[in-house]
């Protein structure tokens, strides 16, 4: 610019004042210095008005570039800026040198800056220089930062997808968690999505493309399920995007990727053992929200709303209109997301909530307390059809065979919990055993296939005479039990009675003949200190001492 205006015949002096305004509209500090002492002393030396605009340092004040770098650099950020510098020495200053560290503006702390330096040899000053920009990134780096928490507790790999063509695909963002999941580190695919595109399974390369292609066309959110290799192992992942934005016609799309694999694996084995059960969907879409427990105030995105199915004009967004819709049974849960605490700052639970339309659906969330002690930051999964599954799985596993009511093992974990929840609460507990009086007999005179009909229907009779919440199960060849949740003893003896005189009046029949038969039980209240099994021999004791008294009664722990 300033040789242009001398051959022009423009006065020097002109031509730097032009340069120097067409230098401080530039939005960075441009400087310029010598390389060493010996190639100029400080007049050679130029920093651009900017300097106090983003930093605070008026440009006059600034005697010596050097020192005033020097003196003001974050010591944390030191020696990781003169290692860079020492590496572009060794090769000779070739190419740019770009380093990010934290520089101490005036009067506001320190802020995060960019410098890029490149060597110039100066014809005006007969020497080496160094000539570059520093630009102000604290909010790229706030950015970043938010991003980079997010990206922890996401069940996946969060990234930016940038597509331009099937042969220019890149990422210009993702997560750390890529190295886990695709065995890639996240700077090999910055600039080129190959590495990526290597790992997908031959068979679902060119349909994923052709998939990204349709999308992109069409401007429409992205979902695909592919496999890919990582070290001869097949993984499925299922992708999800929205375009985000175009920049110079090049579309972004932010997006998650998810390990699909145990789901996958899962619906691939019901399928091949139960054409009744449906094929698994894609893992459903994901929202994210951030809670503050001080002011109790929540923001969700919009994807958790849409999840729930909530008008866009539903603009509550507390802590307390979002647990009125949790399913009471779970509500507990979910309040302990705000009991996390610095040293145990990280909680995954499932649980259920109403959507709009009256219905409950399973979700998933991940939580983690920030550095704060009171920002909760969080995701938001659909879960519903894999949950269903996974409770089909556990009918299928927890249930006698003969009865369809609960089996031993269901019972003990539901005891557990049930004692749990009893001590937590401060509410009582009951248990109520039975056992089929001379059924050895009834087997003996009539067959094994009329005393499988009592038991049948022994176990509809105890299921019908307890309430939804209750649990009853069978627990031996001819020994059923009843836990009662918020029932005292007294009560649960008046069910347990009903339940004995219901049976005694059944009447059941084989060759012509009127059968009946008699039960007795036992019931027994939980105790402080008691267990499984403390609990169930209180009552079994009770059990045995009806049977001593006579059978057909039913007898109380208290009374032993």
């Amino acid at each position: 610019m300033i040789q242009n205006s001398l051959i022009a015949g423009t006065d020097p002096l002109d031509a730097i004042d032009e340069f120097q305004a067409i230098v401080d509209d530039i939005p960075s500090i441009v400087f310029r210095t010598p390389m060493s002492s010996d190639n100029g002393g400080p007049e050679t030396a130029f920093i651009s008005n900017d300097v106090e605009r983003s930093l605070g340092y008026p440009r006059a004040t600034i005697n010596n570039l050097e020192d005033w770098w020097y003196g003001n650099v974050h010591p944390d950020d030191m020696n990781i800026a003169n290692d860079q510098f020492s590496r572009w020495q060794q090769a000779d200053f070739k190419g740019l040198l770009r380093r990010q560290y934290r520089f101490k503006h005036k009067t506001e702390g320190y802020l995060w800056v960019e410098d890029l330096i490149r060597k110039h040899s100066s014809s005006t000053h007969h020497a080496d220089q160094f000539v570059g920009t520093i630009t102000v990134i604290e909010d790229l780096v706030k950015t970043r930062e938010q991003l980079r928490q997010l990206s922890y507790i996401l069940p996946g790999v969060l990234y930016q997808l940038r597509f331009v063509s099937r042969s220019d695909i890149s990422f210009p963002l993702i997560s750390a968690h890529s190295k886990k999941l695709f065995d890639i580190s996240p700077s090999e695919l910055t600039d080129s999505a190959e590495a990526f595109f290597n790992k997908v399974h031959p068979d679902d390369r060119e349909p994923l493309i052709e998939s990204l292609e349709d999308a992109s066309n069409k401007l429409t959110p992205w979902q695909f399920e592919f496999r890919v290799m990582v070290e001869r192992k097949v993984i499925w992942i299922s992708g999800r995007a929205v375009p985000d934005k175009q920049v110079e016609e090049n579309l972004i799309w932010n997006g998650l990727f998810i390990d699909n694999t145990d789901k996958k694996s899962l619906e691939l084995e019901l399928k091949r053992t139960n054409d009744e059960l449906k094929r698994a969907q894609q893992v459903g879409r994901v929202g994210h929200w951030q809670a503050n427990l001080k002011s109790r105030e929540l923001i969700r995105s919009t994807m958790v709303r849409e999840l729930l199915g909530l008008d866009k004009t539903d603009s509550n967004t507390s802590i307390e209109r979002f647990n009125s819709l949790v399913h009471p049974d779970d509500l507990e849960d979910v309040k302990s997301l705000e009991r996390l605490t610095p040293d145990n700052n990280k909680l995954q639970i499932q649980h259920r909530m109403q959507h709009a339309d009256g219905h409950y659906i399973w979700v998933e969330e991940f939580a983690e307390l920030q550095d704060d002690g009171y920002t909760l930051i969080g995701t938001f999964r659909d879960i519903t059809e894999q949950k269903t599954l996974e409770l089909e799985l556990l009918k299928k596993s927890s249930t006698d065979r003969m009865t369809g009511i609960y089996n031993r093992g269901y019972f003990t974990e539901q005891v557990d919990k049930e004692l749990s929840r009893a001590k937590r609460n401060g509410r009582p507990l009951s248990l109520i055993i039975l056992d089929i009086d001379h059924f050895k007999n009834c087997n003996d005179s009539y067959g094994h296939p009329f005393g499988d009909e009592v038991i049948i229907k022994i176990a509809s009779l105890l299921e019908n005479a307890i309430r939804s919440h209750d649990t009853a199960a069978r627990i031996g060849g001819e020994e059923f039990a009843a836990l009662l949740p918020e029932t005292n003893q007294t009560d649960a003896a008046a069910v347990a009675e009903k339940l004995r005189t219901t049976i005694s009046a059944h009447k059941f029949s084989k060759n012509g003949d009127d059968i009946f038969v008699t039960v007795t039980l036992g019931v027994a209240e939980v105790q402080s200190g008691d267990n499984w099994t403390k609990l169930f021999n209180r009552a079994d004791k009770a059990l045995y001492r009806g049977k001593q008294s006579g059978r057909d009664q039913v007898f109380l722990a208290s009374d032993l």
